[in-house]
């Protein structure tokens, strides 16, 4: 992405100031205020998540809020791959776990996600459940302002980004709270 690419151009600037000098203090703010720009511009793009995300708290319908070390998880998106690991107790207080590895890609229309491992230990005793591979999946986004939603393709909690932060809720069960970790 360019400069150019967002509308910002800078054609005939140095036509138009030929023969004037210049304060050297005024063009650097100049310079730094486009970058500035550009930055916050690119930052702001919704396709751009990639890092890693931890797990910060969850909230259960009865209003109890539970945390590290309680509820444990990280998500971590780079090069086209999303990881998700979570933690948590049962009603029970059984140990339950999940970890998924899907191919990831976010456009400005859409989510798409191919399953590529699932493990769930759904804390009833049972072993484990390991699943290798699945279908392609694709859901619809929506934007308002800074804001990204979408259910996810594999996934069953409905996702909304702000900024570098995300909510994934299952309607009925929990809202869980994440932060980017820097």
């Amino acid at each position: 992405m360019t400069l150019a690419s967002i509308g910002v151009s800078l054609n005939g600037f140095a036509d138009s100031h030929k023969n004037k000098k210049l304060c050297p203090s005024w063009l650097c703010a100049c310079v730094a205020g486009l970058m500035m720009a550009y930055a916050s511009f690119v930052h702001a793009d919704p396709t751009s998540f990639q890092g890693t995300w931890q797990l910060v708290k969850r909230a259960l319908p009865d209003g109890t809020i539970l945390t590290p070390p309680t509820v444990q998880g990280l998500v971590t998106i780079t090069n086209g791959l999303e990881q998700t690991i979570v933690y948590w107790p049962t009603p029970e207080g059984k140990p339950a776990s999940v970890a998924q590895i899907d191919k990831f890609e976010m456009s400005d229309t859409e989510v798409v996600a191919t399953p590529l491992l699932l493990v769930l230990n759904d804390g009833s005793g049972n072993p484990p459940v390991y699943v290798v591979g699945g279908e392609t999946r694709r859901s619809p986004i929506t934007k308002q302002g800074s804001r990204v939603s979408y259910q996810h393709p594999t996934h069953p909690p409905f996702v909304v980004w702000d900024g570098d932060n995300f909510n994934a809720t299952l309607e009925g069960a929990f809202t869980d709270y994440w932060e980017k970790l820097k």
